[in-house]
């Protein structure tokens, strides 16, 4: 057991906060770039130093115990400590690494690139790696490690999972052909809607799940003709046809205002979608991954506070 005057090895906590954030051994190792024997041999010297189990191991099953769920928030803290005291007299010009990023479709393809080259030009060594994919599956990335930060469209999520670095609301409007008597208007009903040639954006998409819990709620019945992940694709089918899409405000922001498509509320659904740069909690904030999240943020405020 630790006592006064003894020390830790910065390792070995940055070693324990990555097996508790891909809650696997072998994972962790390769991330690390050491032998799986070497983590488990951190692991174990932060335990004997600790003078209790941090993880528990049933099976092939890792989770943290009451003792390593106490020292997570402190190992953090060291780490992160420890991090900026290593850069303090670098420049960012000259830090290196990589950052791994998500996002999804709808949020990248329209906005992000700006953020992007923003953060290349203030680190210009530091890779880049974007992966577009659903919600879902990027929160599931994050839980295994596989990803430093996503920016999501996304319901609220658990404070005891999720660490928020920003947070914004958009609403779900409808967008219409301008072609459509209904696109003359300010508001639509669901019923209305539903009459509508409809594009619909996949069912893991938050918004769309709320919708269709909606539609039930009112005893209406949907058919969309499309139903799609890129919203991009579906403000394009809008503005060509006479279809109807349930999508984000910021969405279709550009074509509103060029007048290639009506932007209408939905006047008995009023729904606000959440845009959230989310970490798990368990992950190490690095000066990197700050200056990235920082660009993002930029990002959003301009684009949603418009």
């Amino acid at each position: 057991m630790l006592r006064w005057g003894d020390t830790m090895e910065i390792r070995n906590l940055k070693t324990f906060l990555k097996v508790a954030s891909t809650r696997n051994f072998t994972h962790a190792a390769k991330d690390l770039g050491y032998s799986q024997s070497n983590v488990s041999a951190q692991v174990a010297q932060l335990e004997n130093e600790i003078g209790a189990p941090l993880f528990n191991r049933i099976g092939r099953q890792i989770s943290l115990t009451q003792f390593g769920e106490q020292l997570l928030p402190y190992a953090q803290e060291i780490c992160s400590a420890a991090s900026k005291i290593d850069n303090l007299s670098r420049s960012e010009a000259s830090l290196r690494g990589t950052v791994r990023a998500g996002t999804t479709d709808s949020i990248s393809e329209l906005y992000l690139e700006d953020a992007f080259l923003a953060f290349h030009h203030r680190f210009p060594q530091v890779q880049l790696e974007i992966m577009l994919d659903t919600t879902e599956k990027l929160l599931d990335r994050l839980r295994k490690g596989d990803l430093d930060t996503a920016c999501l469209i996304t319901d609220p999520l658990s404070p005891a999972e999720w660490m928020v670095w920003n947070e914004y609301q958009t609403p779900i409007i409808a967008a219409v052909n301008p072609s459509l008597p209904a696109a003359g208007k300010k508001s639509i009903r669901m019923a209305e809607l539903t009459e509508l040639k409809l594009v619909l954006m996949e069912t893991n998409a938050p918004y769309s799940r709320q919708f269709e819990l909606e539609l039930a709620r009112q005893h209406l019945d949907c058919k969309p003709v499309f139903r799609l992940q890129s919203t991009r694709t579906a403000i394009h089918i809008v503005e060509k046809e006479e279809f109807a899409a349930v999508v984000p405000h910021y969405a279709v922001k550009d074509a509103k205002d060029n007048g290639r498509i009506g932007c209408l509320t939905i006047s008995d659904w009023q729904h606000q979608q959440m845009i959230q740069s989310v970490l798990h909690r368990n992950k190490e904030l690095t000066p990197q991954i700050t200056g990235f999240l920082e660009e993002i943020n930029k990002c959003l405020v301009r684009i949603l506070q418009q």
